[in-house]
């Protein structure tokens, strides 16, 4: 993103509802656009700069194991999506976080200091962080919301793979 857009963002923003437009159509348009971007350049990075960043909504929120502190507690019980991410992570050896929000998302990002940033989240938050990287790599991958928001999301494990393959130099 250009240093004008994250500035005019939240003006944009303010103006697609004033209009009364859906806010999460443009969103989405914003993340498909962004990961067209990304997705027009060549990568092959190491393993070791790739970041999976995935909100914390996506483990049950029944399950009595926190996995925002390390996401390897995870006891594997097939009841969300996160044993799947565990083992697609470890399988490629790439850096995952489970953040609460944005600013342990930054905090990640400034300690990783990875090349490629793989984003799974809502429209909202999807878009939020694509403005806060500003022009690093990132390819948003939304989250499904069977409950509703922020409650026992789920993920596309697929096309969560898919994007680690495309940064390692994959297609």
């Amino acid at each position: 993103m250009s240093k004008f857009f994250k500035k005019a963002y939240p003006l944009i923003e303010g103006t697609i509802d004033l209009l009364g437009m859906d806010k999460n159509e443009f969103r989405k348009r914003m993340i498909d656009r962004n990961n067209k971007k990304t997705r027009n350049k060549k990568f092959n990075l190491k393993a070791s700069e790739i970041l999976v960043l995935l909100p914390h909504c996506l483990q049950k929120q029944s399950c009595d194991i926190r996995i925002t502190t390390n996401i390897n507690n995870c006891k594997k019980c097939g009841k969300c999506d996160i044993s799947h991410i565990v083992d697609i992570c470890d399988k490629y050896k790439v850096n995952v976080v489970v953040a609460t929000g944005g600013t342990l998302a930054r905090r990640a990002i400034k300690s990783i200091k990875p090349k490629g940033i793989i984003a799974v989240a809502c429209e909202r938050d999807l878009t939020s962080g694509i403005v806060d990287v500003g022009e690093m790599d990132i390819i948003g991958i939304l989250n499904d919301r069977p409950n509703g928001p922020c409650l026992d999301t789920k993920v596309n494990v697929k096309k969560l793979e898919e994007a680690i393959l495309f940064y390692l130099g994959g297609d």
